[in-house]
């Protein structure tokens, strides 16, 4: 399995927006640019922990025959310790599978010191349609557009 396919396979287990990034072809494709640009962020933030994670995924469903994208293959994942993420305490901070569901649907996602870093696409975060709300502070229509009664 490569790179891309994992971490697209990866991130709709992790938000469950399989529509978007699986099953739906014209939505892949649109969502190509975002999943290469979202997995080299968190690679360069994450060089270790992102690789470990995408490898734990890539053992578990590169199977024959492949496992389905589902909860079961979710709980699998979650028992990895690559998953859970142990920090010096003991405790599970899950910090890059929490940060690659951020990313998908914020466009954003937080460092390990707590730093918000941009993803790049603020606009098509998955939140908004699940809000159906438009991106606070955007629009694709000419200023002043308001002003005009809708037809």
């Amino acid at each position: 399995m490569d790179y891309e396919t994992a971490f697209v396979e990866l991130s709709a287990l992790l938000t469950g927006l399989q529509d978007r990034l699986l099953n739906d072809p014209e939505d892949h494709e649109l969502n190509k640019p975002f999943a290469k640009e979202y997995a080299r962020r968190l690679h360069g933030t994450f060089p270790d922990k992102f690789q470990a994670l995408l490898d734990a995924y890539k053992t578990l469903a590169g199977v024959n025959p492949k496992p389905a994208i589902d909860d079961a293959l979710l709980t699998k994942l979650r028992n990895t310790p690559e998953f859970k993420d142990i920090d010096a305490n003991g405790v599970a901070k899950e910090t890059v599978a929490r940060q690659i569901v951020n990313v998908w649907y914020f466009s954003q996602f937080m460092d390990e010191s707590g730093e918000s870093i941009d993803g790049g696409f603020y606009e098509s975060g998955a939140v908004w349609s699940l809000i159906k709300a438009h991106p606070i502070g955007f629009s694709s229509q000419p200023h002043g557009y308001w002003a005009a009664k809708p037809e």
